[in-house]
């Protein structure tokens, strides 16, 4: 990478990091002081967690035609402006309402999109997939500091001293990109058309950048699914709940290693030219895997491996597909991508629910199973299409 790429990279790599650590700060805490805010009840505490995944779905696409049209400098601001927002309204009003629209604001300032796009603009195609494996470390850093901190600075300052220190983070990551963020739309803008309802349409359904929608929404809807059931099956297999956050320490570790050894150290192109369909395959065999574990510790450890492995391969290969493509309005397309993502995530946390309220685990990995398949299926016949 020259100088300008590793700059835009690890400028990036720190506002995701601060960003989605302090949205992922309330994830461990929620359920327990969430219940002591006036006004609450189970619906509303879920609802709370929801909203935010409700809001990014709405605003991503929006978002991203902004970006597009008026410079992503400016929308990423405006998103983080939004973020702070929410954090300040969930912070200062001490009600289960408060914390729902506080919620749903943090949510509107839909970036991710935006932010991908920038990345796009600025990397080369050749280290694009290394950027977004740094990406990629710094959401997993975010998420593995955020589960251990959490706790301890609620029990010694409040459950609101989140959204302040949230607050603050965000402050921070809007002096990052206003003093070392380069302004893309400077160098870019001026190449652009002006963009069209029939544009936007060609760009949601084209055959090839579908591929990596429809890939990112599958992936987060077994994410969401796995998880719904994998703990307790870890606990019936002898693995207590309190010890379990070491397995995914461990398994979401070696996963990145691999990772990162593959994509520096690896040239092998014809692997590169099939790796979604490859790691697809390998998602099929984890979830085969957990089919017939049958709660066995040890093969639901293999399979968790061998699943988090392909998750963060398609992480990154994913919206490297997207490259492949020649990129007019890299904001609509990446918010679109990310929008396909929030989808996944709700979906998949309303399917799980749905389906462990009536089916026996064997059936829901089953489900699972058939899901792949399909999806398996449906990229392959894509990328025949292609060729």
């Amino acid at each position: 990478m020259n100088f300008l790429e590793l700059q835009v990279t690890l400028s990036f790599c720190m506002i995701f990091l601060l960003r989605m650590l302090g949205m992922f700060m309330i994830i461990p805490v929620l359920s327990k002081y969430g219940a002591l805010l006036d006004g609450s009840n189970n619906f509303l505490i879920g609802l709370s967690m929801g909203i935010y995944g409700i809001a990014q779905v709405i605003f991503q696409i929006p978002f991203g035609f902004l970006s597009d049209k008026f410079g992503k400098t400016k929308i990423i601001m405006l998103g983080l402006f939004l973020f702070f927002f929410g954090n300040f309204v969930s912070a200062t009003f001490h009600s289960i309402w408060g914390l729902i629209i506080g919620r749903f604001l943090q949510g509107s300032g839909a970036i991710s999109g935006v932010c991908m796009a920038f990345l796009s603009d600025l990397i080369r195609k050749e280290n694009y997939i290394k950027s977004v494996a740094f990406i990629g470390i710094s959401f997993a850093c975010s998420f593995l500091i955020a589960m251990v901190i959490s706790p301890i600075v609620v029990g010694h300052f409040g459950f609101f001293s989140i959204f302040w220190i949230s607050s603050y983070l965000s402050i921070i990551c809007m002096i990052i990109v206003y003093f070392v963020l380069p302004f893309s739309e400077n160098i870019f803008l001026k190449k652009k058309k002006k963009i069209l309802f029939r544009e936007l349409i060609k760009i949601l359904f084209n055959k090839n950048f579908f591929k990596s929608y429809l890939g990112i929404f599958f992936l987060h809807v077994l994410l969401l699914i796995n998880f719904m059931i994998i703990p307790n099956q870890f606990e019936v297999s002898g693995c207590f709940f309190n010890d379990q956050w070491k397995l995914y320490l461990v398994t979401i570790l070696i996963s990145f290693f691999i990772l990162f050894f593959f994509i520096f150290y690896c040239k092998l192109q014809i692997i590169l030219d099939n790796i979604i369909e490859i790691c697809i395959f390998f998602i099929f065999v984890s979830e085969t895997v957990f089919l017939f574990s049958k709660n066995n510790l040890l093969l639901l450890i293999i399979a968790l491996q061998v699943f988090f492995i392909a998750f963060n391969f398609l992480e990154v290969f994913l919206p490297a597909n997207l490259r492949k493509q020649k990129l007019l309005y890299t904001g609509s397309v990446m918010s679109i991508y990310s929008t396909s993502q929030f989808l996944g995530i709700s979906f998949g946390g309303l399917i799980s629910g749905w389906l462990y309220s009536f089916l026996s685990v064997s059936e829901i990995f089953l489900c699972e199973v058939f899901i792949v398949v399909m999806w398996l299926v449906y990229s392959i016949f894509l990328r025949c299409r292609s060729l």
